[in-house]
């Protein structure tokens, strides 16, 4: 046996020991959590983690092995991407899943016939299909999340590991099929195949094994975000009271931005517009609806203007916040 080949070898079993790394987790995850994507996710990294030692090289050599365990890893990764993407609803799923069966025993057609090109043809281009719409799925979930505020960082950066590592796979495919169809032979471009997968596991453990650190690090700049929105959010609900409170009278809405503020002011015992606003991010739902109750409010709000009943705008606040709810929720994630 060759050095190369030894190298080769030994990339290749260091390679499934880290898959084998990420099925353990998976499976953990799966069952605490029920969540049956996983499953199919920890399944297809199962099969190559008993596929890639058999590939064709040295003295573990194994064909039957190797084209077996890649096209039931095909089936898997089929079904991970139905059950994370398009669960539910329709998708390329029958298609995809029925040219994965015909590739199965196809490939052990030509295991059996010893036409390894025939098993290549029936096996490998699947692997393309599949890693082609994983990248295509990733992408759309990606660009529907990308500009929600309530979303956080690290579950947006794992869609993009997952365009990242799908990417690497597809094209790790693409290479493979060329070479293991005899299209092109060059044994350089045999050991990058064998870089490119060990580089697809480097990005799948980040993202379904991702450590703590690590997410902590993507998320580093969520508190000031979620903050931000926080302020602005209060604010807005500062003008959404107001706006109602003068709804069908001439009182201008700076008296009532006034009564909010003097109000919130006065429970703090403090006039500082800075304090004001920091209690006004901090107040729930039920602090808002206190607020709006409160007798200062009420006397507030009936020296404002002739022209304002202050029952009436107090109701009508009142209904304002029982329709901004929502505001609270999107502040709780």
């Amino acid at each position: 046996m060759d050095s190369l080949t030894l190298f080769k070898m030994g990339f290749l079993i260091t390679i499934s020991l880290l898959r084998l790394a990420v099925v353990i987790p998976l499976f953990q995850t799966a069952r605490r959590n029920n969540l049956v994507n996983l499953y199919w996710l920890g399944a297809q990294f199962l099969a190559l983690v008993i596929a890639v030692p058999f590939a064709a090289v040295g003295a573990w050599d194994n064909r039957w092995i190797f084209w077996t365990f890649i096209s039931l890893s095909e089936i898997a990764l089929l079904m991970f991407i139905h059950t994370t993407f398009r669960r539910g609803r329709s998708s390329a799923m029958p298609v995809l899943m029925t040219l994965a069966v015909i590739g199965l025993f196809g490939g052990a057609y030509g295991t059996i016939t010893n036409n390894f090109e025939l098993s290549a043809w029936m096996v490998y281009p699947n692997a393309i299909f599949a890693w082609g719409w994983h990248f295509g799925e990733a992408s759309r979930s990606y660009r529907n999340i990308v500009k929600d505020s309530s979303t956080e960082d690290w579950v947006k950066s794992r869609y993009v590991l997952m365009i990242i590592y799908s990417t690497i796979d597809l094209s790790g495919a693409t290479l493979g099929t060329i070479l293991t169809t005899s299209i092109w032979v060059s044994d350089a471009a045999s050991f990058l195949v064998v870089v490119i997968n060990f580089v697809s596991v480097i990005f799948q453990i980040l993202t379904w094994v991702m450590p703590e650190r690590f997410r902590l690090w993507l998320n580093r700049n969520q508190q000031a975000r979620t903050e931000e929105r926080i302020h602005e959010q209060a604010m807005s609900i500062l003008d959404i009271l107001a706006d109602a409170m003068i709804e069908g009278t001439e009182t201008p809405k700076m008296l009532m931005m006034f009564a909010l503020r003097k109000t919130i002011g006065q429970n703090i015992k403090s006039e500082d517009e800075k304090l004001v606003e920091t209690q006004a991010v901090s107040m729930g739902y039920m602090e808002w609806l206190n607020l709006l109750r409160d007798p200062e409010l009420y006397i507030l709000v009936k020296n404002s203007g002739n022209t304002t009943d202050p029952r009436s705008a107090l109701a009508r606040a009142e209904n304002a916040l029982i329709r901004k709810q929502s505001l609270f929720t999107m502040r709780a994630k």
